[in-house]
């Protein structure tokens, strides 16, 4: 694993928590700029798959895109773009080469159009824009015509593979009903957000539940009473700083989502630390396949024990965002986070504190909210970290492609 100690200048903005709880610090804004389509950017200095990366955050925010569908194209990508560039590599012969550039653009292209099919022609000619721009002097040697070959060929199989992977498997079961659990409040009714989620195919995981969390706090008990009534006590005194918290990582639909934030942070230390084009697409893969996992794994959990939501439990908690349409054990954000970040701190490991603590906020954003128990956040973050440590001691970074199941 690529190990860089410089050091990262966040931009702080000072939350603190209520009652016995530390302050946390929420993050706003990386200084170094990251790439996006459009940007006057010559591709060496900040690598075709940041490049892609950023044209995939774009496309989430224009169509709207669910945090599911997110992190499944954005872990599609990923694994395309570090497979191809490791195919070009392996494909040198004599002085010329495949293009390692031409390949993750032409693998980024295939993920991105399969995905997003209505933005063909806006994805294809951002590609001629690429290989019309500036060469790098130390690529002369490179053969962009072979690279989008291979790359393309690379996606093809990675593609395929997704058409399998039941994540949007249609949910034919029925909601159990019963004290402590989850029911929908939307009017009317609704069945639930993301319930086959648990069963899709992992790329790290051998099932979605091998990492199941036991049961929450039992509805009604002491220690779940305790929780809840932390929650009602933070919706009665909420400061304007716990508002500002929980808007900064709601990330709706019509942004980039909470998997596209912790995406764009990885683009902005790939740039600052000038990640080279394999080590780059090699974050962007294990980054994006282990918060999918997480994902995966979450929602095994979530739909195990069907837990209701602190809002359904006492109506007179109030929301500052949106309540998502599924059970509250665990926290989606949290598990993302928890998984995204612990890849992020592995490979910048000066930055694992400051990027833990994020992690952390983004999960009390959801007690703040009032939709999350903070056990919902606890053991969220602690699921994604296991996902992304399994990620990590699977790892065979710079030696062949990921291999998938």
């Amino acid at each position: 694993m690529l190990v860089l100690r410089m050091p990262l200048m966040f931009a702080f903005a000072a939350a603190t928590a209520c009652g016995d709880q530390a302050s946390l610090t929420t993050e706003v804004a990386l200084r170094a700029p990251a790439a996006r389509a459009g940007d006057a950017v010559k591709f060496w200095e900040s690598g075709a798959s940041v490049y892609w990366n950023a044209v995939a955050r774009d496309q989430i925010a224009k169509h709207a895109s669910s945090p599911f569908v997110a992190i499944r194209l954005l872990a599609i990508l990923g694994t395309a773009q570090y497979n191809a560039v490791i195919a070009a590599e392996n494909g040198k012969s004599g002085p010329n080469h495949p293009s390692p550039a031409a390949a993750v653009a032409a693998a980024s292209a295939a993920a991105l159009e399969y995905v997003y099919p209505d933005q063909t022609s806006e994805i294809e000619s951002l590609i001629a824009a690429q290989l019309a721009a500036p060469a790098w002097p130390g690529g002369d040697n490179g053969d962009p015509q072979t690279g989008q070959t291979i790359g393309r060929s690379v996606a093809a199989q990675v593609v395929a593979r997704a058409t399998t992977d039941r994540f949007f498997a249609p949910f034919t079961g029925t909601v159990p009903v019963g004290p402590g659990l989850w029911f929908s409040s939307l009017i009317p009714p609704a069945p639930p957000a993301g319930a086959t989620l648990g069963k899709a195919r992992t790329y790290f995981l051998d099932s979605g539940d091998q990492f199941r969390l036991g049961p929450p706090p039992a509805f009604g008990s002491p220690d779940y009473l305790a929780a809840l009534g932390e929650v009602r006590h933070i919706s009665d005194t909420r400061t304007a700083e716990q508002v500002a918290i929980a808007n900064f990582w709601a990330f709706p639909n019509g942004t980039i989502t909470p998997p596209g934030f912790w995406n764009k942070q990885a683009a902005e230390l790939a740039v600052r630390h000038r990640l080279n084009e394999r080590d780059s697409a090699h974050l962007f893969a294990l980054l994006n396949m282990a918060g999918f996992d997480a994902i995966v794994s979450c929602f095994d959990t979530k739909f195990a024990y069907w837990f209701i939501r602190p809002t359904q439990a006492d109506p007179l908690i109030t929301l500052v965002v949106a309540l998502p349409n599924f059970p509250s054990y665990p926290s989606a954000h949290a598990c993302v986070s928890g998984a995204m970040t612990t890849i992020l701190g592995a490979t910048f490991p000066s930055e694992r504190q400051a990027l833990d603590s994020m992690a952390e906020q983004a999960a009390l954003s959801r007690v703040y909210g009032g939709l999350h128990y903070r056990f919902d956040g606890d053991d969220g973050l602690r699921l994604g970290r296991r996902v992304a440590g399994l990620a990590l001691s699977n790892d065979v970074h710079g030696i062949q492609p990921f291999t998938l199941k």
